[in-house]
């Protein structure tokens, strides 16, 4: 086992320790990414019930370690930290990791993703924007509580980064021998110099990719999951695991980028989570059950949070009420 190959090992492990720094989970987290939905996973078992019965045994070791309840689903539909852990867990036991170094590039290559050094984390608070230029000339606007990794230096022959959690509008520089490829929840959008929307936020529990200029190809693993021209977009469901095609005015998919927020027929949990990515303010209901409840409408960032209340109450002829930062809706 070479250097490259023991600090990988390290990394895992100190993964699964929780000893990792938060940047350095996060690049784990990106690492991972692109290959939990790719079926490439290796086959360390001889049969399916040996596998199960060592996926029962690690994930009680990672519930202990993260603290939550033990899920009856498999391992490859849990969260990203989970996923993560699991498959570091399940790769220490195979026999080696040479797998890792030959599904996408050379060690050198592979080395260079985990090496702390030349990987760049950004987050985004709450209620902010954050615009990113990238080396080859790529700008890049980041949506509220959105988390984005991308590598110092690109290499020769793509440009690959990772939307981690949220939502970002890309403005790619053309270069034709060298695509540029977003990996978000499993999937990868590939496209050589164009302009897209990718909103990949955990609580829609789906990743819309919409394109405003040019083409774009989605792909997860080595499925092809379509292509996109001006004005078209693809909703992927990650419950699922299927695609919905659909128009979508381009000049529209980055409203956001200006203050505008869109509401398109959102759950009352996704309206939770944009009131507070936001504005900051947490959203519970009274003694009346609004689960079922959808909103439509187009709010701005700047709005008074009383006015944004009266509007969406008024959709569904609700009343509210605010106290500090805490809305009640009843």
């Amino acid at each position: 086992m070479d250097l490259n190959e023991k600090k990988f090992r390290e990394l895992l492990g100190q993964y699964l320790n929780g000893t990792l720094s938060p940047e350095e989970s996060a690049q784990v987290e990106a690492w991972y990414s692109s290959y939990d939905t790719s079926h490439n996973t290796p086959f360390a078992f001889s049969n399916e019930k040996e596998e199960e019965e060592a996926h029962r045994a690690i994930l009680k070791g990672i519930h202990h370690q993260l603290n939550v309840q033990p899920q009856k689903i498999p391992v490859k539909k849990s969260g990203n930290r989970i996923k993560v852990a699991a498959a570091a867990a399940l790769v220490l036991m195979a026999s080696g990791l040479t797998f890792f170094f030959t599904m996408r590039g050379s060690k050198q290559e592979m080395a260079a993703i985990m090496d702390s050094t030349a990987v760049n984390i950004i987050e985004v608070a709450e209620g902010k924007m954050k615009l990113v230029e990238l080396a080859d000339g790529t700008k890049i606007w980041l949506n509220a509580a959105t988390k984005f990794s991308y590598p110092k230096q690109f290499s020769e022959k793509t440009r690959e980064v990772t939307l981690l959690e949220g939502e970002a509008f890309f403005e790619v520089a053309h270069e034709t021998n060298r695509p540029f490829i977003v990996h978000s929840k499993g999937l990868s959008t590939e496209v050589l110099g164009t302009s897209f929307n990718i909103d990949a936020y955990n609580f829609s529990k789906c990743v819309r990719i919409s394109v405003a200029t040019g083409k774009v190809g989605v792909n997860r693993g080595k499925e092809v999951i379509g292509f996109l021209t001006p004005n078209e977009e693809i909703q992927y469901k990650l419950l699922v695991n299927k695609s919905i095609k659909s128009t979508r005015d381009g000049s529209a998919v980055s409203s956001w980028r200006s203050g505008a927020i869109m509401l398109d027929y959102v759950d009352f949990a996704s309206l939770q989570a944009i009131l507070f990515n936001n504005y900051n303010y947490v959203l519970k209901t009274g003694k009346r059950d609004l689960s079922h409840l959808h909103f439509s409408a187009t709010i701005r960032k700047t709005d008074r949070i009383e006015d944004v209340m009266k509007l969406l109450s008024s959709i569904n002829q609700t009343k509210f009420s605010i106290t500090d930062k805490t809305i009640t809706m009843y």
